[in-house]
């Protein structure tokens, strides 16, 4: 098929966008080359059998989704017609880091060459700091917050050591000024962030709602078996790795590298929060759910459908892969009431303690099981928030389900 124009079909496409592979796949083949293969433009639809028909209408609309989570302009285009409405952003900064970096570093350098004086070019830096610094707190987490300020100062330190001998140490000075006042400005809304967000996570664990999983376990289970001799689809087998292997989406679609090491264990690296923290993890093991060589096989055949991306593309934008991938996850796990994506960490870590005999769990906490299996951090006399806001679900069939992992 050739490439899709959003712009010219968007507006014949909007009702076909949330259909899924089940809705498509009721209708009949005179429905389909009607309704969706002549809207996408599938060629020669009428030569082709329903099974051909279907899968060809289906990976129409998962090229049209796509384009519309990965262009940005587009993307805002098809949410004023989606959604009626695109609320309003300072679209200066909402972008990614190394854009929001190289547009700070070219407004310092403007601040540097037409200042008067060095006090007159930091009241000017002033006023930037305060426009970037509250577009980020407005989008972002505290912790969020924090990795992305770290970012960017060490791609404006790079930028202004590349300098001309001219201007570099003006340029040294003013990026450091910079940093220290993006600093002084959000700490105090951080600090106030961090507050809330540990009140959330508190009030969540205190009112854990009861969620099961059979029919979770029993997709994730068929859709592993059908990598031996069919081709499912791929948001299934990546909500089936997530929930084997307990990682994150960036780490399974890009960052993550997967070595068997056991029948139920996998040695993991590529992970993607560790927020520079000097005791990261940067690799480790960890148990499966499933077994992990077909788990490794898995992995394999999401990239084989062209659902990953380099790592350096991740790196560049961390939101990469889930502007990639992250609707069509979405929908996917819309079939499971009370659970998203994201949730399937908490679930695999959750079913982990659930497997463990009584006889070890007696012998550790639980957070710091969480950690090991996660790859967090423990804060040395603290109860860390972080591992408090995975253990969020009371899994009501834990006992009935229990048995069906590592068999």
């Amino acid at each position: 098929m050739n490439a899709i124009s959003i712009t010219h079909i968007l507006d014949k496409i909007i009702d076909l966008l949330p259909l899924t592979y089940e809705e498509l796949e009721a209708m009949t083949s005179k429905q389909l080359r009607d309704n969706v293969a002549k809207i996408l433009g599938v060629q020669k639809a009428y030569l082709l059998k329903k099974g051909q028909l279907l899968e060809a209408c289906w990976q129409g609309l998962e090229s049209v989704r796509n384009q519309l989570a990965t262009d940005e302009t587009e993307r805002s285009q098809a949410k004023l017609k989606l959604k009626g409405q695109l609320k309003e952003r300072n679209h200066d900064y909402q972008i990614p880091i190394a854009e929001v970096a190289s547009k700070t570093y070219q407004r310092l350098k403007d601040t540097a060459v037409n200042g008067k004086d060095l006090q007159a070019m930091k009241e000017s830096v002033n006023g930037l700091v305060a426009a970037i610094a509250r577009a980020e707190m407005a989008e972002y987490e505290f912790s969020t917050v924090k990795s992305r300020r770290t970012d960017i100062k060490k791609i404006l330190d790079s930028m202004f050591q590349a300098e001309l001998p001219l201007l570099k140490e003006t340029m040294g000075i003013l990026t450091e000024y910079f940093y220290s006042q993006l600093l002084s400005f959000q700490r105090e809304d951080s600090v106030e962030l961090s507050k809330n967000y540990r009140k959330q996570v508190a009030t969540r664990n205190r009112e854990k709602s009861p969620i099961a999983i059979a029919d979770l376990v029993a997709t994730c289970k068929k859709t592993l078996q059908e990598l031996e001799d069919g081709q499912p689809h791929w948001a299934k087998v990546s909500v089936a790795v997530a929930l084997g292997t307990g990682r994150r989406m960036a780490e399974i679609h890009s960052l993550g590298q997967f070595e068997v090491t056991g029948d139920y264990a996998m040695h993991f690296s590529g992970q993607a929060k560790t927020r520079d923290a000097d005791q990261a993890k940067s690799h480790f093991d960890i148990p499966t759910l499933f077994p992990a060589r077909t788990l490794e096989k898995a992995i394999a055949y999401l990239k084989q459908q062209e659902r990953w991306l380099e790592p350096e593309i991740q790196k560049a934008d961390r939101n990469a892969v889930n502007g990639a991938y992250a609707m069509a996850l979405s929908r996917e796990m819309g079939k499971y009431t009370g659970i998203n994506y994201k949730g399937l960490r908490a679930l695999y870590a959750e079913c982990q303690w659930a497997l463990m005999p009584m006889t070890e769990k007696a012998k550790i906490e639980k957070h710091i099981k969480y950690s090991d299996w996660l790859g967090h951090i423990d804060k040395e006399g603290a109860s860390d928030a972080t591992f408090m806001s995975y253990m969020v679900y009371q899994i009501a069939d834990i006992e009935a389900i229990a048995g069906e992992f590592r068999k």
